[in-house]
């Protein structure tokens, strides 16, 4: 800001004085006269004192030009006349100083045409050149005549090859329709858009109200697919969270998503107390490379540990994770990234790498979490996501970890599943092992699905709408909690900051979604018409599925917490010794080849009362 002031003042130095001395050329075709030339200097001085004087004390170097609007050039011309009448009246009550009359009008007028000129120039250029965008972009309809789409028009009349020719806007606000804004007209309310389309021949629809509700959001969605038939395309403007520097441009513009119908706000964090158990320490993220995990790993690089041990089965996955760290942070020197091909079921590699590596803070994102495939393999459920907890929990309390946070999941509550059984026990050891000793702080996360994970529904939707559909769900009543992977990522870190005692952690996960209106939002934003276009048949529900998730159980109950999205469950009343021998009697069966299914869930059922298993094979 102080950089642009400084350029238009010694731009308007340079212009008062040059506007003044065209208007003595003008005057004067053969030359200005001695009479004049003997206190030309000094004219000169006083001109430039005063109109400079009173622009500073209009504040007329405080506006910015890029989003000037009428007032802000009458401001200015209002500014260079007192200025002038300054001039005029010095002048004149200085009979020593000589100057013709029609010099200080022609002087007054080339004044405003400079420095207004310069200043609003860049604004209306793309209004000369818009008869040649025109033929360049597509017909454009904005939806949202407030701010954003003001400001989105305005890029996108500079960028003559944006690829948008704006046309006009849409908007319900009943004042602002028949009114010009950039020079384009507000057409009329969101119920005319289809009938604009097809008078205009619009081929494009910009959806530009960040603030506007999941339902409008919706709504409009519903209409704007209704036109693709048509051969319109929509986009949207994302929410001003998204947005960091506040500033939108065409840049912004993207497909609408499934986070936008959802509306889930920003998690607002805690920086500073975050800070204070990450940044400079070594952190260690075991399933790295999936879903959870890697948007733990981006979410930690935020606040500067020294090292971050990535630790993931898969090498694949931790490959990618890798070269993505490596792109986002080329010059890695404030920290270092480790990564790992290890399971967390091998407790000696993970030992070794505890001993070269020394963590503070652990993650333990890995666990099996496919209910179906979980429950045609029980063991590994069991040797995983409770044998891969304790060994993890157990080294840290050996090698002195500061703080182990462990993510869980809704399934885990009034379990029907294998996997769901096995993750409620790893809850209640991670409360058992805090109660061994006072120097590990170890806490769990609980929450529900996330968006874009490998293991959601919406990457196998988005497949069977690709390939023309079915689109399969379970059952017409399912329904399920859904949060995006960054929300979540961010309350897992943000809860890691606050657990000292082994607490479950419950994220708000908003109000639960059905599965068959998710699919058919999809559908939707694809540009198909649900049913017509593409099918969804119900298959029925799977080994261990439920029609209905809960994040917690009723003995449980929840207490707020200092975070308005992080909830505290009731800790659980059990017996640590008997938890020990029944998770070292389950590790020994699942280890047996001759696994015994029945026997399992006897045992889980010991741990887990409300363990309804599914009845699956083995």
């Amino acid at each position: 800001m102080l950089k642009k002031s400084i350029f238009y003042f010694l731009m308007d130095l340079l212009l008062v004085n040059l506007s003044l001395f065209l208007a003595f050329i003008i005057r004067f075709e053969n030359g200005i006269p001695k009479e004049y030339t003997v206190h030309l200097f000094l004219i000169f001085i006083f001109a430039a004192l005063a109109r400079l004087a009173v622009l500073i004390g209009f504040r007329v170097y405080n506006i910015i030009w890029k989003y000037s609007g009428l007032t802000d050039i009458l401001h200015l011309i209002g500014a260079i006349f007192f200025g002038s009448a300054i001039f005029v009246t010095a002048v004149f009550f200085n009979r020593n100083l000589s100057f013709p009359r029609a010099v200080l009008l022609i002087d007054f007028f080339l004044c405003i045409f400079f420095l207004l000129g310069y200043r609003i120039f860049p604004a209306i250029r793309p209004h000369l050149s818009l008869l040649n965008q025109a033929r360049k972009g597509k017909k454009t309809l904005i939806i949202g005549a407030g701010e954003a789409g003001t400001l989105v028009v305005r890029d996108m009349k500079k960028n003559n090859n944006s690829g948008y020719a704006p046309v006009g806007f849409i908007d319900d606000d009943k004042a602002k329709i028949g009114s010009k804004i950039n020079g384009l007209e507000v057409l009329g309310g969101i119920t005319e858009i289809k009938e604009l389309v097809k008078e205009l021949k619009i081929e494009q629809i910009v959806i530009a109200i960040p603030s506007a509700s999941p339902a409008i959001i919706k709504n409009l969605v519903t209409i704007c697919s209704s036109l693709t038939s048509q051969g319109v395309r929509y986009k949207i403007i994302p929410g001003f969270k998204e947005i960091i520097d506040g500033d939108v441009s065409i840049n912004h513009i993207r497909e609408v998503e499934l986070e936008d119908l959802l509306g889930r706000e920003p998690a607002i964090q805690d920086t500073e107390s975050i800070s204070h158990y990450i940044k400079g320490k070594t952190v260690l993220i075991t399933g790295a490379g999936g879903s959870i995990g890697s948007e733990l790993t981006r979410q930690t690089l935020l606040f500067k540990p020294k090292t971050v041990v990535l630790v993931g089965q898969g090498e694949n996955s931790i490959y990618l994770m890798e070269m993505e760290l490596n792109k986002l942070h080329p010059n890695r020197k404030p920290f270092k990234i480790i990564p790992i091909i290890a399971d967390v079921k091998e407790k000696n590699k993970m030992e070794y790498i505890f001993k070269l590596y020394s963590p503070n803070v652990v993650f333990h994102a890995a666990a099996y979490k496919h209910v179906p495939l979980m429950e045609h393999n029980p063991e590994e459920a069991i040797k995983n996501n409770i044998g891969g907890t304790t060994n993890m929990a157990e080294l840290s309390i050996k090698y002195g970890v500061e703080k182990f946070v462990m993510v869980s999941t809704d399934k885990a509550v009034n379990p029907t599943s294998i996997m769901g059984a096995t993750k409620r026990i790893a809850e209640l050891a991670i409360q058992g092992f805090s109660t061994k000793q006072n120097k590990t702080k170890f806490l769990t996360v609980r929450f529900g699905n996330v968006l874009g994970s490998r293991g959601s529904v919406v990457p196998l939707f988005k497949k069977q709408i690709a390939a023309g559909g079915p689109v399969t769900v379970t059952h017409p009543d399912v329904v399920r909690f859904f949060m995006t992977i960054e929300e979540a990522a961010q309350l897992v870190v943000q809860a890691g900051s606050m657990g000292t005692r082994g607490e479950v952690f419950v994220l708000d996960m908003g109000k639960p979604v059905k599965i068959v209106d998710l699919a058919r939002d999809l559908i939707q934003l694809s540009g198909y018409t649900p049913e017509i276009d593409i099918k969804i048949e119900f298959v029925g529900l799977r080994p261990g599925e439920k029609l209905y998730e809960e994040i917690m159980t009723r003995e449980e109950g929840i207490t707020s917490s200092s975070h308005r999205k992080i909830f505290i469950a009731k800790p659980e009343v059990f017996n640590p010794k008997k938890l020990n021998a029944v998770i070292k009697t389950l590790l020994n069966i699942a280890e047996s080849q001759n696994f015994n299914r029945k026997t399992a869930e006897k045992l889980i059922n010991t741990l887990v009362p409300s363990f309804k298993p599914a009845g699956g094979k083995k």
